[in-house]
Order: C-alpha cells, then sequence, then structure tokens
C-alpha cells in the first residue's frame, strides 16, 4: 500500500467526506464515536500517558482519548489527504496540546519517543508485511506497554469471488483472528487476546446504513455506498467476514 494509491484511490478528499458522512464527524471507522468509546474503555488509560494511534484518519479517535483521558497521543497516517484534514480538525478541538499528527508510513516512523499504548482501528488491513509491523510497534512500545487494535478479518467461510475481487481493488491484506494472534505471539507478546466481535460490526454497519439514507450525499454517491455496505452485512452475515478486537503487551 502506498500513500500514492491511497490519496488517490479510496482515500480522496471527496471520498473522505463521504464516509465520514456515514461514520460521524471525525471519524473514518466503523462505529464512530460509539464503537470508539467501546473500543477505548478497554485501553486501561491513565492521565499523561503517551499513546501511539496508528492510521489516525481525520482524528477522532485520537482526539476522543485525548479529550477523555487526558492522554498525549501522537497520530500518524499514510494520507495526506487525511493528515492535512485532521490538522484543520486538532485547532477545531482545541486539543494541540495532547495531540501531535504525522504524515507517514507507520513501518518507517522515526521517534525517539516510546509509549504506553499502541492503538489502531481499522488499518492494519492496508498493510502486507504483519511481521514487521508487529516489530516496529514492539520498539515503540516501553516494556510492558500494550498494543490494541480492531481489524477486519476473513472469517471461517470459503471467500466469495466476489469478497476476493473487493479485496484485491483495495490492496486488502486480511487474516483470521487466529492467524493474527498467533502472528502477535510470533513477535514476542504476551497475554495476547483475540476477540471475534462480528456482533458488534452487524449491528454497526446497519445503523450507518441508517445515517447513509439520512445522510445530505448526492443520489448517486448513496447508491454506490449502499452497496458497499450491503456487500458487508452480507459477507459477514455468511461468515466469510469478520470483525476482530486485538490485544497484546510488549515483555518487560
Amino acid at each position: 500500500m502506498t500513500q500514492d494509491f491511497l490519496d488517490n484511490q479510496q482515500y480522496t478528499e471527496l471520498s473522505i467526506l463521504s464516509y465520514e458522512a456515514i461514520y460521524g464527524h471525525n471519524y473514518i471507522s466503523p462505529g464512530g464515536e460509539k464503537a470508539t468509546d467501546q473500543f477505548i474503555d478497554t485501553l486501561k488509560l491513565v492521565p499523561e500517558m503517551r499513546v501511539l494511534d496508528i492510521g489516525c484518519g481525520l482524528g477522532g479517535p485520537a482526539y476522543r482519548l485525548a479529550s477523555k483521558y487526558g492522554v498525549h497521543v501522537h497520530g500518524i497516517d499514510l494520507s495526506a489527504n487525511m493528515i492535512r484534514i485532521a490538522k484543520t480538525r486538532l485547532k477545531e478541538e482545541g486539543l494541540q496540546h495532547l495531540v501531535t499528527l504525522e504524515q507517514g508510513n507507520c513501518l518507517e516512523i522515526q521517534t525517539e519517543m516510546t509509549f504506553n499504548v499502541v492503538h489502531s482501528r481499522d488499518v492494519f488491513l492496508h498493510i502486507k508485511d504483519k511481521a514487521r509491523l508487529f516489530e516496529v510497534i514492539a520498539k515503540t512500545l516501553v516494556p510492558g506497554g500494550r498494543l490494541y487494535f480492531s481489524d477486519y478479518c476473513l472469517g471461517q467461510a470459503k471467500s466469495s469471488p466476489e469478497f476476493k475481487t473487493y479485496m484485491r481493488e483495495r490492496d486488502y491484506s486480511l487474516h483470521t483472528v487466529e492467524d493474527y494472534t498467533k502472528l502477535m505471539e510470533e513477535e514476542g507478546f504476551k497475554n495476547v487476546s483475540g476477540e471475534d466481535r462480528t456482533d458488534i460490526f452487524i449491528q454497526t454497519l446497519k445503523h450507518e446504513l441508517n445515517n447513509l439514507e439520512k445522510s445530505s450525499l448526492l443520489k448517486q454517491e448513496k447508491n454506490y455506498l449502499y452497496k458497499i455496505w450491503q456487500g458487508k452485512i452480507k459477507r459477514t452475515e455468511h461468515g466469510e467476514q469478520c470483525w476482530g478486537w486485538f490485544s497484546g503487551e510488549k515483555s518487560k
């Protein structure tokens, strides 16, 4: 996955704003603020902790982490379009004292700072070299630091030709929940947990269809996005696709 592919394919500025109409203001991942709260409430955060947010998008989760828990968040995203919009939103939120944003590749992150928590929402599907990803993440964490992320995953049912085409067109690299947990353990993470939360995902997708219907998007755009969301619902209900929540700790 390259910046050029993201900024000129899936995440053009127009596409970002269309997705935001479904997910909610400042959000570009499933469930918007509601799912973010459900997820970050499991992170065991305390004020002044340092959090690395990989694939920060428009910054919604980063702003929520900072405002709700008083933690310092550094967000990084490969998409220049995302970061350009996010920096404007950061000023609007007035959280510059707690949140910093960077355009860049998380696999090449250059920072002398280490983090207590690495957080990511539905981003790792863009990254093929998962082993390198977890190796880089481990280096950014303090001893005993924790990794939490959610991601689209392969279900137990055989992938249909339509699903394979969907993944190929978007250059997605998906794993099963079980394979993800094995990869984390192989990279040295301890107390690894992988949960299949497809039940929440299906509820979220159906709610987002309502958001789409109520949005001010043009009819043509609504019809295009409706087909995408219906496809996700079909795949998840048939067991081809699922939604995983994961956590693990760096060895002390």
